[in-house]
């Protein structure tokens, strides 16, 4: 049986699972923000079971863990909240991690410890390069002359982009906002008096023919051209503006030193999963941008690609080696 570890507001679970239930394929989804509401635990050495819905399993029931989208586990009781439940939370947690850890790392897709592993873009960068990918010249960087030096090195053709969380949250009435990749002008170096106050990310401006989307699913590699252009009608610096809505996608064979260089990038890190963005420039280089290991890909089948799932199919309809 396939295990979905994720929460109640993932579109992308909602979209493979309805075709999971379409193939037959035996599936039990767990969504970790209700999830307290759902499981009971029990343990006696070398047997942990968790009871799912009134079902008791034990770690062997499950041929493969879609280690999706889990948040947080959350009380079960409403109201106000109390010092304790942290406690209690963290009793839950310690179970629940332990029952996971006897599932063993070759069935998970990806294993929690090779997600986080892949996680962190400053490190990803440095892999990237060291496995043969061409990547952007980059710095990150608080202060301003080093920043005024790598503008003037480019051109003027550099950007900026965030290396955690690009989305801010907000109570009052302005809203959220999320934090494109934005290219810095010049007159953005007037006063970097705000610099200081963090690690800045900052690359080489790529002049792209495109944006590439390579989604990596066990074997199979699935990649596509990603166009949309800005008012000037060369490719847009940031392709998720517009909430993607103008972007034309069209399949792409990779050169075959690329598609090797992802498979090594996939070994280094362990994954059965993740999505890769790169880009194309318009004199024939690739440039590797960031892998995700947990990254969005439904959208590419709902676009019309349609094949993306296929590949779910086959890896979780058999054992995993």
């Amino acid at each position: 049986m396939l295990l979905v570890l994720t929460n109640t507001e993932d579109a992308t679970a909602d979209y493979l699972l309805g075709r999971l239930v379409e193939a037959g394929v035996d599936f039990l989804r767990l969504d970790t923000d209700t999830a307290l509401q759902r499981i009971k635990f029990a343990y006696t050495p070398g047997s942990p079971l968790i009871n799912i819905d009134g079902k008791w399993c034990k770690p062997e029931a499950f041929s493969t863990v879609w280690y999706r989208r889990p948040e947080k586990l959350i009380p079960t009781h409403a109201g106000a909240q109390y010092p304790e439940d942290e406690c209690v939370l963290d009793e839950w947690s310690e179970a629940l991690e332990g029952f996971f850890s006897h599932i063993p790392r070759s069935k998970w897709m990806n294993y929690p410890a090779a997600n986080a592993l892949a996680s962190r873009k400053l490190e990803q960068l440095s892999t990237a390069r060291t496995i043969g990918f061409r990547i952007p010249e980059t710095i990150v960087t608080q202060s301003p002359d080093d920043l005024r030096a790598f503008f003037h090195m480019h051109d003027g053709q550099i950007i900026v982009k965030p290396m955690g969380k690009a989305y801010i949250e907000r109570t009052d009435d302005r809203g959220d906002s999320i934090i494109f990749t934005n290219q810095v002008n010049k007159s953005d170096l007037d006063d970097l008096s705000d610099l200081r106050d963090c690690p800045t990310l900052f690359q080489q401006c790529v002049n792209k023919r495109s944006d590439v989307r390579i989604t990596v699913v066990d074997s199979a590699i699935h990649a596509f051209e990603l166009f949309a252009n800005d008012e000037s009608g060369t490719q847009r610096c940031d392709i998720r503006r517009n909430n993607m809505q103008d972007v034309e996608y069209r399949p792409i064979d990779l050169p075959v030193e690329i598609s090797d260089t992802v498979r090594a990038l996939m070994s280094f890190y362990q994954l059965r999963f993740a999505a890769i963005d790169m880009a194309i420039a318009k004199n024939g280089d690739w440039y590797f941008f960031e892998v995700n290991p947990n990254g969005q890909w439904a959208w590419l089948d709902i676009c019309g690609v349609g094949t993306i799932y296929k590949s779910f199919l086959h890896s979780f309809a058999l054992p995993a080696n």
